[in-house]
């Protein structure tokens, strides 16, 4: 029996976002009146509202009353011509919102789209403690996702709604289930028997390894090799059903080293492994980030060498041109029985007429196909993808032999290695690793121990606030290669950070990683980093050890004892630390790799106690905190995260404060961002500004020429002295073949003398570094005694080869 209650948001209930601070009047609650439709059952007539502008034209009239066969929901005789089939539709979005099913038919009518695979969706935002609002795009903050089993039941509420000839226009697909847990098809198997009212056609969409959405989603990683999905992919097997799944072909990371396509591997063995299942990988396995060099070859000898393997054009696909328009074109002719076309837009199809312009640019790309491929990919194909067939009469038994516990897993043909021969080519890494370093990492002559001997070349002497001693393996090339580069590009002295993170080899991943991006492993924190800082220091020369300032901050912002660990480092080396730092708070991608779901934010409870710390010691306190969400759909000019750095440095007032990137990460700052610095100097006179990272390119250069735009130079102007510079440069600043790493991260703020006065500039690239870090500072050098003296250097100083993706202990350097 259909509820006549449906959940928040859905139709008869719709309401408006509104933001729960906003003044605007509350939108009039709909009205309830609706015609209806009927479904007949072996007994009853059952009666059912639904939205008349998408069913009313089309409304078949009900079979006679005590009709013993039942039509199932989805396959009843439909009224309207075939036209596209959406081989993706997206009934309900993240938040489990939705216009409801009939505004879908409505925007389905005026596209073209006359049948449609509906899904739910398989995971909901949470709403956390953290957040003012409920964010809009799941991207645009750090909540998690957790899987929500209720979807396949909006769903089929929402198809109860309508008219059978109507309902007979969808496909409708189970998805609610959680992919890793190998007893969720007793819950699949359940719906299906407490619902004979339906046939379900496929299981999908199912989110497997998809950039910030897995980050974000609570649980192991979602992958084809896993055992749960492997009982997923059997079942599959023996209901003739086909699989839809969401799977990059490779990972977000922009490292030298990752660019093979990681993840197709685990794929092509399912698609193997159970060759008689339909799986249709959604936009190809395209993703907005990502190295995409060579994608086309792979992904033809992919369709060529599977033939279960079927994949979506959507017109997302078609605006990265990740592939080409030319290159999907021969893909579709070359490929006519395996490519379909559908629709991304979740839940809410009106807005921006997100829908509408979906299918205005996938029809003008099969516009130029050839009259029969268009009619396969428009319709076809998805037809047969989705049609009902006949369970298979054999028994079902599970493959126990994919759920033993190895030490070494098959799923990804993957061994304890940290580079797989199967994903790249060593031999040409090698040779690019061994090339002569371009011009941009050529050294400079003219400082020695970080004195200015002359200035032929080095134009500008400076400070780096920012760099990082480790990476994020915990690795680091070492002090003395440190030294070298800062000499080779004019960095007189350096804020010395450790790395607060470090990032975890999970066993789905096919090899290690080396960057916190490199696959969806997580990270925890490390704190032995900050003795790894410590002894590092101690073991240089007092020449050297002026150079540098070392900061700590490797611990859990979250865990109110936290400050435990940081008195204790004091205890231990009393006047060594020039204060804390990086403190890691909200960060882009990092934040939802973090092993614990609670978000770390610059007002956390739990950072009180350092913030007090910090002011008891006369110490600088680092963070990073972004000042708005991440990828927001529109420069709206509202900094969501600001109000918690306002609040730090209202009831902190003498707090130093270092804002770490200017509150910037990637994809994560407005076009008014140099307003909001001013502003946030101006009130609070204890604010230093740290410029390293990507705000100098994203947010401060104009792209056309690299140097400040105008609005940034008055700012240096208005404000000299609360501004330094920094490289964020991470554990490797001379690479195998003898160039400057460092170089490039530091003379690109060069720039900033052709938009501002010698004297703003100096200040920015020197002297407020002098002041905030190495002013007035008692370095306690070896002929202190004690603790001070010396030691002997206790760790490897590694070097990586970028290309080949390995590390080597170059000379058995100890630093």
């Amino acid at each position: 029996v259909c509820s006549s209650k449906l959940p928040r948001f859905f139709p008869g209930e719709m309401a408006s976002k509104v933001h729960p601070e906003s003044s605007a009047a509350a939108p009039p609650a709909p009205k309830k009146a609706q015609k209806k439709g009927s479904r007949i059952t072996c007994c009853l007539t059952e009666s059912y509202g639904y939205p008349a502008a998408a069913a009313a034209s089309a409304a078949a009239a009900a079979p006679a009353k005590g009709t013993a066969a039942v039509v199932p929901i989805g396959t009843a005789p439909v009224q309207v011509q075939d036209g596209i089939y959406d081989c993706h539709a997206h009934l309900i979005d993240f938040s489990q919102e939705t216009e409801g099913i009939g505004q879908l038919l409505k925007e389905m009518d005026e596209c073209g789209v006359s049948h449609a695979a509906i899904f739910g969706c398989p995971l909901k935002k949470n709403w956390s403690e953290f957040e003012k609002r409920i964010s809009e795009d799941v991207y645009n903050d750090t909540d998690i996702l957790y899987y929500f089993s209720l979807t396949d039941l909006y769903l089929l509420n929402q198809l109860k709604i309508l008219p059978p000839n109507q309902a007979g226009r969808f496909a409708p697909c189970l998805c609610g289930f959680k992919p890793t847990d190998r007893a969720a098809l007793k819950q699949v198997a359940n719906l299906m028997d407490s619902h004979p009212e339906v046939i379900w056609r496929g299981f999908g969409k199912i989110y497997g390894r998809f950039s910030e959405i897995t980050n974000m989603t609570t649980g192991p990683v979602v992958h084809p090799a896993h055992p749960a999905f492997y009982m997923m992919m059997a079942d599959a097997s023996q209901r003739n059903m086909p699989v839809i799944l969401q799977h990059n072909a490779c990972s977000e990371s922009s490292k030298p080293y990752k660019t093979a396509f990681e993840y197709i591997c685990e794929l092509e063995d399912t698609l193997q492994k159970y060759a008689d299942v339909k799986v249709l990988w959604a936009d190809c396995g395209i993703y907005v980030r990502g190295q995409w060099g060579g994608f086309k070859d792979e992904l033809f000898r992919m369709l060529s060498e599977n033939p279960n393997l079927n994949v979506s054009v959507t017109a997302e696909v078609l605006n990265l041109q990740k592939l080409t328009t030319k290159e999907l074109t021969e893909m579709a002719e070359q490929f006519p029985n395996q490519v379909m076309v559908g629709s991304k837009t979740m839940g809410l199809f009106t807005k921006a007429e997100m829908y509408k312009k979906e299918w205005e640019t996938i029809k003008k790309w099969t516009g130029n196909l050839s009259k029969d491929t268009a009619k396969k990919v428009l319709f076809s194909n998805a037809k047969e993808f989705y049609s009902v067939k006949e369970a298979k009469k054999t028994t079902f038994k599970n493959d126990q032999s994919s759920f033993e516990n190895k030490l070494m897993h098959s799923g990804t043909n993957a061994i304890i290695r940290t580079k797989s021969d199967k994903l790249h080519d060593q031999a040409a890494a090698a040779k690019k690793d061994a090339m002569e370093p371009p011009e941009k990492n050529r050294f400079l002559d003219g400082m020695k121990d970080g004195i200015l001997i002359h200035d032929s070349e080095i134009k500008h002497v400076t400070i780096d606030i920012h760099l990082h001693m480790l990476d994020f393996l915990q690795k680091s090339a070492g002090t003395r290669k440190i030294l070298a580069a800062m000499d080779g590009c004019g960095v007189e002295k350096a804020v010395m950070i450790g790395m607060p993170c470090c990032k975890k080899w999970s066993m789905s991943e096919p090899e290690q990683p080396l960057y916190y991006q490199d696959d969806n492993g997580q990270c925890y924190f490390y704190s032995y980093a900050d003795q790894m800082v410590a002894d590092a220091w101690l073991a240089l020369p007092d020449v050297s050890r002026k150079r540098f300032a070392p900061v700590m901050g490797s611990f859990n912002p979250t865990d109110i004892a936290a400050v435990d660990h940081v008195e204790r480092m004091w205890t231990k080396y009393p006047g060594l630390w020039r204060g804390l730092g990086e403190v890691m708070c909200r960060h882009d991608d990092l934040t939802s790799l973090l092993m614990e779901d609670e978000t770390p934010v610059i007002n956390h409870m739990a950072l009180r106690p350092i913030y007090e710390w910090c002011i008891e010691k006369d110490l600088n306190c680092m963070v990073h905190q972004n000042a708005d969400r991440t990828a927001e759909a529109e420069d709206d000019g509202d900094y969501e995260y600001l109000w918690e750095v306002q609040q730090v440095l209202e009831a902190f007032p003498d707090l130093k404060l270092i804002w770490c990137h200017a509150g910037v990460s990637r994809r994560t700052f407005e076009e008014n961002h140099h307003e909001m610095i001013d502003k946030m100097v101006s009130d609070y006179p204890n604010l230093h500004v740290d410029m390293s990272w990507v705000v100098w390119e994203e947010c401060v250069c104009d792209p056309a020429t690299a140097k400040p735009k105008k609005g940034w130079a008055e700012l240096f102007e208005k404000h000299p002295t609360r501004f330094s510079i920094g490289s964020d440069q991470v554990g490797q600043f001379i690479n195998p073949a003898g160039g400057n790493l460092l170089k490039p991260e530091i003379v690109k703020y060069w720039t900033i003398a052709d938009v501002c006065s010698a004297e703003t500039t100096k200040a920015v690239l020197h002297d407020n570094a002098q002041r905030v870090w190495f002013e007035g500072w008692d370095v306690p050098t070896s002929d202190k005694g004690g603790r001070w003296v010396k030691s002997e250097p206790l760790m490897k100083g590694e070097l990586l080869y970028h290309h080949q993706g390995y590390f080597e202990w170059a000379g058995q350097e100890m630093y």
